[in-house]
């Protein structure tokens, strides 16, 4: 019988390890990165990011305090119904499964997998040392393709189970432990989600941050910056998936362990803004470092308004779908608008002279954007005066609308506090529609108006 002979598997390790020792970690490093190139070349990067992201936001729907707090409101464990959770697991697991047969690259003409001639490779080398364990986990198996079977027979088993009203802690809490144990022999994925950043998967092209870095001589300020600025644009990118998911899939439901992903991805920015950056570019002397905590600041209110204000809005019981959509685009726009205003704090630190719009096409400064707030606030004021008044004839659905569009358009740029305030007058008129109600609740919200433009600095004719 003829030999099947295998081809081209030598192109899955283009680069060699040279030195006298070459430990098990390293040898193990050189396989990744080489994996991590072969799906560069293949234009499959994208989807090497959105897997995991996927895997991320699993551990973040399983162990989000906040989450807890907003869907169970401290119930005890026996009176949670774990039914939502096990839906978006269910439905992220579908994701997931698709991704890893696309990422299961195929090397030559008779199937073998990468990952089979990985583990043979690496058992031919160390079976005796510090890689024995693998034959027991993975055999000759793919790595990718026995994942992809396991979450299919999984989404098939929580298909069966969402099939009732009610899940309890103890069903779901299994599910978990099942899917952790299956992810936790699985080498490739673990080492993924073990990388804070994969340099393939978090380029960043913006010219300008490109220069700072380059320029720098001071390798512990290089690497925070490089740090700081690959955290920051890793949330963008994340943000306009999230977007892009959230306008072709009608399971929006989808999209809250993608946002506590983002939540996590801000509080660690501030966290690095207001200690280790800070230290690092204090060290440095420069002018405007004093700026940086003015910043971070400005993104601990940012952060407030977006999870412990509009977000909020996503749990009540009275918010129907079309306004949970909108809260979730009002969470992108937050996010995008803190963002940007962060990276340009820290290059202004570096280029005193350059703008947002610089950096982003599009770009508005909180400046900017306050002076067109006070003007919209002003004629606000002012419609809602006139119908007090009985002048030009204003309606209370009309003073309504006026209201509803600076929502729409406007409330984003407030900060938290007036944000907030502003929101609990709205829901209020809102829940009062046009009944009599409406106009002793509607002079409260006259008096909060007032307030907000003397604050602001602005007098009203």
């Amino acid at each position: 019988m003829e030999k099947k002979r295998i081809e081209n598997i030598a192109d899955f390790f283009p680069g060699k390890i040279t030195g006298a020792f070459v430990s098990p970690e390293m040898k193990w490093d050189e396989i990744f990165s080489n994996w991590i190139e072969r799906v560069n070349k293949e234009n499959l990067m994208p989807t090497l990011f959105e897997l995991k992201l996927w895997f991320e936001s699993n551990e973040a729907l399983f162990s989000s305090p906040y989450l807890e707090t907003m869907v169970f409101h401290y119930k005890a464990d026996e009176a949670r119904n774990y039914h939502p959770y096990l839906l978006i697991f269910h439905l992220v697991l579908g994701r997931i499964s698709q991704l890893l047969k696309e990422l299961d690259l195929k090397k030559d003409k008779y199937f073998l997998n990468f990952e089979e001639y990985i583990v043979d490779r690496i058992l031919d080398e160390y079976s005796l040392t510090s890689f024995s364990n693998l034959r027991t986990l993975c055999a000759s198996e793919s790595w990718f393709s026995g994942f992809q079977v396991y979450a299919a027979n999984m989404k098939n088993i929580s298909n069966e189970l969402l099939k009732s009203e009610t899940i309890g802690k103890k069903v779901f809490t299994s599910i978990k432990k099942l899917y952790h144990r299956e992810l936790i022999a699985n080498p490739i994925i673990i080492s993924m989600l073990n990388k804070q950043f994969i340099p393939e998967m978090d380029k960043i092209y913006q010219p300008h941050i490109s220069q700072i870095i380059a320029s720098l001589a001071d390798k512990n300020l290089k690497k925070n910056l490089g740090i700081f600025f690959g955290l920051a644009f890793k949330i963008l990118k994340t943000n306009n998936f999230i977007e892009l998911h959230l306008n072709k899939n009608k399971y929006f439901d989808l999209t809250l362990p993608l946002v506590l992903v983002i939540k996590k991805y801000l509080e660690n920015l501030h966290s690095f803004m207001s200690s280790p950056l800070a230290e690092a570019i204090g060290e440095s002397e420069r002018p405007e470092a004093s700026a940086l905590q003015e910043g971070a600041e400005t993104l601990q209110l940012e952060l407030q308004k977006i999870f412990h204000g509009e977000l909020l809005h996503y749990f009540k019981e009275e918010t129907n779908r079309m306004r949970k959509r909108k809260i979730i685009k009002n969470v992108i726009i937050m996010t995008e608008l803190c963002i940007q205003e962060a990276i340009e704090t820290v290059v202004r630190i570096f280029m005193p002279d350059i703008t947002g719009s610089t950096i982003f096409e599009k770009y508005v400064s909180r400046k900017e954007r306050e002076m067109v707030v006070k003007e919209k606030l002003l004629l606000l004021h002012q419609r809602i005066d006139d119908y007090f008044k009985q002048e030009k004839n204003a309606s209370p659905a009309e003073v309504f609308l006026e209201i509803n569009q600076f929502v729409d358009s406007d409330l984003n740029f407030l900060l938290y506090k007036d944000w907030n305030e502003f929101m609990n007058f709205y829901h209020s008129l809102n829940r009062c529609g046009f009944s009599s109600d409406f106009p002793p609740h509607l002079r409260l919200f006259f008096h909060f108006l007032n307030r907000l433009l003397k604050d602001m600095g602005i007098e009203k004719s």
